[in-house]
């Protein structure tokens, strides 16, 4: 397995990958970086499309670019074992649950997805392509968030509801009606700013 991305994100997917039971045979990453957490960082000129890679960077546009860039490759899910995931629902490709996330039955969770530490999603939602679930996050039952949202740490998403795509909900937030595509929300209850 590889991972691209030698930052902070990187060693928590990391940690997840080796509780998880697998290994890492080296990082990628854009910068000029030789070593990272006691591995090697190879140019990313240098990967082949047969082994298996997991994007680990935190923000949503450049994980989409890299997920492009690179389409054709193997994208591995990690799924850290001290997570909660309902064998009825599905996680797609390239994603990485974190220790302590839970995904309730019946929930569809995109590709190329973050499901940051503590974060919840509860039955019946529709996560899409590229967002990040920061940590303690809830989203509560049926929601359905577009791609490339954001939803900021310890917020909260009342049932129900539609997110749009790149919406960047603040930290603590309170979501309690739908919010459009290209919007950014803060507190409680969550209004534009």
């Amino acid at each position: 397995m590889i991972l691209f991305g030698a930052s902070g994100h990187g060693a928590v997917v990391l940690d997840a990958l080796i509780e998880s039971g697998k290994t890492l045979d080296f990082f990628t990453d854009d910068r000029s970086i030789k070593e990272f957490m006691g591995y090697d960082v190879l140019n990313p000129k240098e990967l082949r499309s047969e082994v298996p890679l997991c994007i680990a960077i935190g923000d949503n546009l450049s994980r989409k670019k890299i997920a492009e860039r690179f389409n054709g490759f193997d994208f591995q899910s990690i799924v850290h074992p001290k997570s909660i995931v309902s064998n009825t629902s599905h996680i797609g490709s390239g994603t990485v649950v974190m220790a302590g996330a839970i995904v309730n039955t019946r929930t569809l969770i995109g590709n190329h997805v973050i499901l940051n530490t503590k974060s919840s999603v509860d039955h019946d939602c529709t996560i899409a392509d590229y967002v990040h679930i920061a940590p303690g996050a809830t989203i509560c039952g049926g929601v359905k968030v577009g791609k490339g949202t954001f939803v900021g740490a310890g917020s909260t998403i009342l049932p129900n509801l539609v997110i749009g795509e790149n919406v960047i909900i603040g930290a603590g937030a309170v979501v309690t009606h739908n919010i459009a595509s290209n919007t950014r929300v803060k507190g409680i209850p969550a209004k534009e700013f």
